[in-house]
C-alpha cells in the first residue's frame, strides 16, 4: 500500500467517522422531542444505532489501515554483494525506503552493518549467477553473522540479480541504437563451480530475443562448453556486439573475454559494451524512456 493511498483511506475513514456523529446528534437531538412511544422515536433510536456502528466500522478501518502501512509491511531490505564493487547497486524496479536498506558483502559480513530482528528482512543476492556463493554459502554466512549480533530475524532470500527481467529490457534498450544488418550480439556469462550451468545466461538471453525479434543472439561462457571464442567463431554477423554477463569491472571483465584480435582473426570487428553495473546505474524508469523517443513528425 502507498503513501498516498494509505492517506486517501485514512481520510474517508474521518469522513466516515465525523458522519457518523453527526448523525447520531442529529437523531439524539429529534428524539428528545418526540413521545418514546412514537413510531417515529423507534426509528430514530435504530438510526442512532446505525450511526453508531458505522463510527465503529470508521475506527476500525483506520487501525487496519494504519496496521497495514506501518506494521504489517513493515520490513528491511538486505542487499548482500560479492564484493566491494556491488555494494553500492540497488535491485532494479524495487522502491526500498532509504532507512530500512543495510549493504553488506560476502567477504566482510564481521564488519557489516545487519538489520534488525523486529521485522522481516528481505535479502537480495546481488549476484548475476545461483550457486553456491548465492545459495548455501550466502544463508550459511548470514546464520552465523546473525548468531553473533544475537539475533533471529525471519529472512526471505530472493532471486539472484541475474535472474531479473528488467536486465534484458535495459540491455534491448542500450543495444538497439547500434544495431546494423551486419550485427550480432554475444552474451559471455561467467562459469559455476556446479556440474550443471546456471540457468540465468540462458534465461536473459531468451529474454533479450523477445526484446529484439530478428537479431541473432548467442550466448558463451568463459572456460565451459560452448565457450564465448567458439561462439564469436559461428556468429554470421561481421559486427559483433559483445554484452559482458558480469556485474562489475574486474579480473574476469579484463581477461576473459574475447578481444578484437580473436574477432579480427575470425574476420569481424568487436564492439565491447558496459556490463550490468553501468546499465543499473542508467535512468530507464518509464518517464525517462518516454522523454528518449523522437517526437511524433507533424
Amino acid at each position: 500500500m502507498s503513501r498516498r493511498s494509505a492517506k486517501l483511506l485514512l481520510l474517508l475513514c474521518a469522513l466516515a467517522f465525523a458522519a457518523a456523529l453527526w448523525g447520531a446528534a442529529d437523531c439524539g437531538a429529534r428524539l428528545a422531542t418526540l413521545d418514546p412511544s412514537d413510531a417515529e422515536a423507534t426509528h430514530l433510536r435504530r438510526l442512532i444505532y446505525f450511526h453508531f456502528a458505522l463510527s465503529q466500522l470508521a475506527v476500525l478501518g483506520a487501525v487496519l489501515i494504519f496496521y497495514a502501512r506501518h506494521a504489517r509491511w513493515k520490513r528491511y531490505y538486505l542487499l548482500v554483494s560479492y564484493n566491494e564493487k556491488g555494494m553500492p547497486l540497488n535491485p532494479p524496479g524495487i522502491r526500498m525506503p532509504a532507512e530500512r536498506v543495510y549493504r553488506c558483502n560476502l567477504h566482510a559480513l564481521d564488519a557489516a552493518e545487519l538489520p534488525p530482528d523486529d521485522a522481516p528482512v528481505l535479502v537480495y543476492p546481488m549476484m548475476m549467477l545461483s550457486g553456491k556463493s548465492s545459495g548455501d554459502r550466502l544463508e550459511a554466512a548470514l546464520g552465523d553473522a546473525f548468531r553473533r549480533a544475537g539475533r533471529k530475524p525471519d529472512l526471505y532470500y530472493q532471486p539472484v540479480l541475474g535472474a531479473s527481467p528488467w536486465l534484458a529490457r535495459a540491455a534491448a534498450e542500450l543495444l538497439r541504437p547500434l544495431l546494423d544488418e551486419q550485427s550480432a550480439v554475444l552474451v559471455v556469462a561467467h562459469d559455476s563451480a556446479l556440474p550443471e550451468l546456471p540457468p540465468e545466461p540462458a534465461l536473459f538471453c531468451r529474454r533479450l530475443r523477445r526484446q529484439l525479434p530478428g537479431v541473432e543472439i548467442a550466448l558463451g561462457y568463459m572456460r565451459r562448453q560452448p565457450t564465448a571464442h567458439e561462439r564469436l567463431a559461428q556468429l554470421h554477423g561481421s559486427r559483433v556486439l559483445l554484452l559482458p554477463f558480469l556485474l562489475t569491472e574486474g579480473y574476469h571483465a579484463a581477461c576473459d573475454l574475447p578481444g578484437s584480435e580473436q574477432a579480427a582473426a575470425c574476420g569481424k570487428s568487436l564492439l565491447r559494451l558496459p556490463v550490468i553495473a553501468e546499465l543499473l546505474q542508467r535512468d530507464l524508469s518509464p518517464a525517462a524512456r518516454r522523454s528518449r523517443r523522437p517526437a511524433p513528425r507533424a
